[in-house]
């Protein structure tokens, strides 16, 4: 289509807003209309479509865009004319009073399964019971770059299936039930055994070789029948087997013949009526025999060899598990244990309806134990505890807007801040409504993120924002870098979440992510980086000289972002803008277009010509340069850092560059003073807490959101705020504190 006629049609549209005509439609005609028309607009952002709309202060979420590039100084390019900072700053004002009347809507998450380190944590604080849920359940899907999106979090058959085993696997060691065929077993470690003087192990077993024991002074704490057992096996001599003898005490209670050999171990075992009090279990060989004359040298001499013993009982009984005891000591009874586990469970009071149910699955005559570990299976299994349910009240209007109740606040705080279920002290101070008050909120929050399980913040939000999970299948060339392994590996993490959970704990500005005076580091990965007097395999903290600041301590330093941001065998200029945009700056850039030729990677190239001169050929090409000249400038900054972090001067032959000129047409030299850039720029603020909405709300963020957000980050204005701020900041938004109410089928 003419690029002419599609501008008249475009400033031909709407008309009667004079602002509109002094700001954002004399911007586009001035400057960028010329690309944002048609059908191949740049970016796919058709400003020529907005325009010819019957109100076009209703597109928001265009409007947000254009707002967010023009203050970024990213449009219009650098390479263009730039308009009249006073026709820019007409459009910013006409934006920013039509966002300010956009609607309010918090809008309703989609429904949200627990994730693995969810499921696992609260599992763990439910009933005590600790599990690696990656060898239980298939990985997570991921979107926004988190693995607790609700509209990625998928139930397909299978993991149905997992959850009722993994809920059986769970009870099973949360509650012991006692049974009559295999009482409650203690093997004797091998520490507490007594034994004849002399008497060695040998291949795996305790070797009696003449007559005597071995046995143990168990302190049988409450009377009744006990399985006392011996695992044994014998080297035969002689006409007969060797003979064991089981005793308590001085009373001998079975012998046997022990025909099994050394590889045929068997176990033999005998019931007795026990009193309370200490007694000793002993097995005793009680027919050693020594036949020199004997022709086979294997049969000259009998010994008795015993693996183990064991002591099981009483019959009938089972020692209670932490979780088991407090259960029970808090409930009257098996109904009262019943309903505090479900309401625990799935964060809300249930229903007596709810209980009987509950109460009806184990066998008819089941007594407490398992009574109650039944139903814990049928309360871990049911998606009132796998999905974070939030259900609207009886009569509620659909699409009315309402607030969430204490217990639903609850939740959604602790598996933000926790990333499990609500514990007493939150759900208390939810029954009594203080969470619904701004003082209450906040100090709950200030007090959650005292408690050590706020390092679930690191561990799943930083983590993920961060990308470093990607370091795990980070795998630069051995050849090339030796020094590469995986303790190496596994400091670099550290080092980073150590760096954000000090930001986090001493409510440090989140500047210092970007630009600190200190960092964390053992031994290994000081040698990497270059820095003296930091010995042992233990992180420490270490505070960094104005020298050692320079090229160390942020994030851009960090030898876990650099590796992820190169190629095996090679930097990335490139990976490493794009992980400045998208993770500190919030601003993506596009796809590569199609067609777009890739760099040349050959030896002779990469001798020939620098990195630098090889990718201004892309920039060189106008469907390329509209990305890379966002991109190029943020990596060329870091390219003083090596595929894995280290500090080099030249790369392939060729002296290293780290001068750059970025989008925004300012120039910087090295990590530093990118990092001093970013520490001091307002988009890497909003973009953290952009990156927090998403993780707290378990959904993208809308158009909707973005005036809330506007008015959050425009709260810090001038000022660089603290991770606990900007968490406080996120939990008062609406979108945080109200849903909308869903529709009824």
């Amino acid at each position: 289509m003419n690029t002419a006629f599609l501008l008249a049609v475009a400033l031909a549209g709407p008309s009667g807003d004079e602002a509109l005509e002094r700001g954002p439609r004399a911007l586009a005609q001035a400057s960028c209309l010329e690309c944002h028309s048609g059908p191949d607009a740049e970016g796919e952002l058709r400003l020529d479509e907005a325009f010819a709309a019957q109100d076009p202060a209703k597109n928001f979420a265009l409007w947000r865009s254009v707002a967010r590039e023009l203050r970024s100084g990213r449009m219009p390019p650098k390479k263009s004319p730039k308009p009249a900072r006073a026709l820019v700053d007409a459009t910013l004002a006409w934006i920013d009073t039509t966002l300010a009347n956009a609607p309010s809507d918090p809008g309703r998450p989609t429904l949200r399964r627990l994730n693995r380190r969810e499921y696992e944590n609260s599992v763990a604080d439910l009933c005590g019971v600790r599990f690696d849920a990656r060898e239980w359940f298939p990985p997570d899907e991921t979107g926004y770059g988190f693995d607790s999106i609700g509209d990625v979090l998928s139930m397909p058959d299978v993991l149905l299936e997992k959850y009722v085993v993994a809920a059986e696997r769970i009870a099973a060691r949360a509650i012991l039930v006692a049974d009559e065929d295999r009482p409650w077993s203690v093997r004797v470690p091998d520490s507490a055994l007594v034994h004849t003087d002399k008497f060695t192990t040998h291949d795996g077993a305790w070797s009696l070789y003449i007559n005597g024991f071995v046995g143990v002074d168990h302190e049988f704490d409450r009377p009744g029948t006990y399985v006392l057992r011996a695992r044994a096996w014998q080297t035969p001599a002689g006409k007969d087997a060797a003979r064991m003898e089981l005793k308590l005490g001085e009373q001998m209670l079975e012998a046997f013949s022990v025909e099994a050999t050394k590889g045929n171990a068997q176990v033999y075992e005998t019931r007795v009526d026990v009193r309370e009090g200490r007694q000793r279990f002993s097995a005793n060989f009680t027919n050693d025999f020594w036949n020199p004359d004997e022709p086979d040298k294997k049969r000259r001499d009998r010994n008795l060899y015993v693996e183990w013993l064991e002591i099981a009982g009483p019959v009938g009984w089972v020692p209670e598990t932490p979780f088991q005891r407090e259960l029970f000591e808090r409930s009257k009874n098996p109904r009262e244990a019943v309903e505090r586990l479900a309401e625990r469970a799935w964060r809300r009071a249930v229903t007596a309806t709810e209980v009987d149910r509950l109460m009806q699955i184990a066998p008819r005559g089941a007594k407490r134990d398992q009574l109650v570990r039944d139903a814990l299976v049928a309360i871990l299994a049911s998606p009132h505890f796998v999905f974070r349910v939030e259900r609207d009240p009886a009569g509620a209007a659909p699409g009315s807007v309402r607030d969430l109740d204490g217990l639903e606040l609850a939740t959604r705080l602790s598996y933000f801040l926790w990333s499990t279920l609500p514990d007493e002290a939150l759900l208390e101070n939810a029954r009594k409504g203080k969470l619904a008050d701004e003082r209450g909120l906040e100090s709950e929050v200030r007090r959650m993120l005292r408690d050590a399980r706020a390092s679930e913040l690191v561990r799943n939000f930083a983590v993920q924002w961060l990308q470093l999970r990607a370091l795990e299948r980070s795998v630069p060339d051995p050849t090339r870098f030796p020094e590469f392994d995986e303790p190496l590996r596994t400091s670099m993490r550290a080092e980073t979440e150590q760096l954000f959970e000090a930001v986090l704990r001493e409510d440090r500005p989140i500047s210092e992510l970007v630009d600190p005076d200190f960092t964390f580091l053992d031994e290994q990965l000081a040698k990497h980086y270059g820095i003296d007097g930091v010995e042992g395999p233990h992180l420490r903290r270490v505070a960094l000289s104005p020298a050692q600041r320079a090229i160390r301590g942020g994030l851009l330093q960090q030898a876990s972002v650099l590796t992820v941001t190169s190629n095996p065998t090679r930097t990335s200029p490139v990976k490493r803008g794009k992980w400045v945009l998208e993770t500190l700056l919030g601003s993506p850039p596009l796809a590569p277009q199609p067609g777009v030729d890739s760099l040349d990677e050959s030896p002779q190239a990469a001798k020939a010509t620098s990195l630098r001169e090889r990718l201004s050929i892309h920039r060189a090409n106008p469907a390329c340069a509209v990305c890379h000249d966002q991109l190029d400038g943020l990596g060329f900054a870091l390219e003083h850092y090596g595929p894995t972090g280290r500090w080099r001067d030249e790369a392939d032959g060729h002296a290293v560059d780290s001068s750059a000129e970025l989008g925004d047409g300012t120039t910087v030299d090295g990590a530093a003073a990118l990092e001093r850039k970013l520490a001091q720029d307002p988009a890497f603020v909003r973009s953290v807490a952009e990156k927090l909405c998403i993780y707290a709300l378990g959904r993208g963020l809308r158009p909707e959101d973005a005036p809330a957000l506007d008015t959050l980050v425009a709260s810090f204005s001038g000022r660089s705020p603290t991770l606990s701020e900007l968490i406080l900041a996120v939990v008062r938004l609406d979108a945080f504190r109200r849903t909308v109410v869903g529709t009824k089928p």
